[in-house]
């Protein structure tokens, strides 16, 4: 089997916004040669809302060559021709307990606080944690805020690194709580939490009845605290699979045409 595994925002699509014709034509291609398998932090909805366009009627090849993964993996979707199919998922209240996950939940509320006391100049909206059933997403400036502040957010968090002292304390105390949990950066304005080994390579277990299987991934959180940063190194060093690291969606469509068409095509 050959499977082409993709990130989303900031790797198939810009942060939050949907799917370009042009990418759908490139994947449409790549179709031809291998399978499509999109693994995400985000939880289905966005994943359906940004992604909907590689479903539409004329585009059923690359709808049935293509199955979604959000939540890094720990849920699984396909799509049957006429609608999305669940067919897997995991939850993080009965693998880490209610207990842990108040404590974590407790602590982000306490970070939240200190975030808008601190920086009071950064947008905050509204809806900053949120549990996808696998995973908790924490976005200190909320999954409300518009895309002129997500922008706001992304500007500050670049000189400030807001996030990133917010990753390194929320690492702190969930290994000195034993939480069982590890946080890693997803796109420009979040932080995901999970248990570990939750992380993107949860995906391979869905082929773990290939083990022939010939993989590639792109991704454009390959670096130290990026959500991409596990699945990108175990590619890069397992037998028979490939990873690239992307700097847009205009990049990937690169990526697709000058490196994973022939190397899908070789065998």
């Amino acid at each position: 089997m050959k499977v082409a595994f993709f990130d989303m925002d900031g790797t198939l699509t810009e942060a939050r916004c949907k799917i370009s014709c042009e990418m759908v034509q490139v994947l449409h291609k790549l179709s031809d040669h291998c399978r499509i398998g999109i693994v995400t932090g985000s939880d289905f909805s966005y994943v359906k809302e940004q992604i909907g366009d590689l479903f539409k009627e004329d585009n059923i090849t690359l709808a049935n060559s293509t199955q979604l993964f959000p939540c890094n993996g720990t849920q699984a979707w396909h799509y049957n021709g006429k609608d999305f199919v669940h067919h897997f998922s995991t939850s993080l209240i009965d693998k880490i307990g209610a207990k842990k996950l108040h404590e974590l939940c407790r602590f982000l509320l306490q970070q939240q606080l200190l975030y808008m006391s601190d920086f009071p100049e950064v947008p905050a909206t509204g809806d900053f944690i949120v549990n996808r059933g696998s995973m908790l997403n924490y976005c200190p400036p909320g999954r409300s805020c518009s895309p002129e502040q997500r922008k706001k957010f992304k500007d500050i968090d670049v000189k400030r690194k807001i996030r990133m002292g917010m990753f390194r304390r929320l690492n702190t105390f969930m290994e000195y709580k034993d939480s069982g949990c590890v946080a890693a950066l997803g796109g420009n304005t979040s932080i995901d939490i999970y248990p570990r080994g939750w992380d993107k390579t949860y995906v391979l277990n869905h082929y773990h009845d290939n083990p022939q299987l010939k993989a590639s991934f792109i991704g454009d959180r390959c670096q130290a605290g990026g959500n991409d940063k596990t699945i990108y190194e175990e590619m890069i060093n397992r037998d028979n699979s490939i990873a690239f690291e992307t700097t847009s969606p205009e990049h990937t469509i690169k990526i697709i045409q000058e490196q994973l068409i022939p190397y899908f095509l070789e065998s």
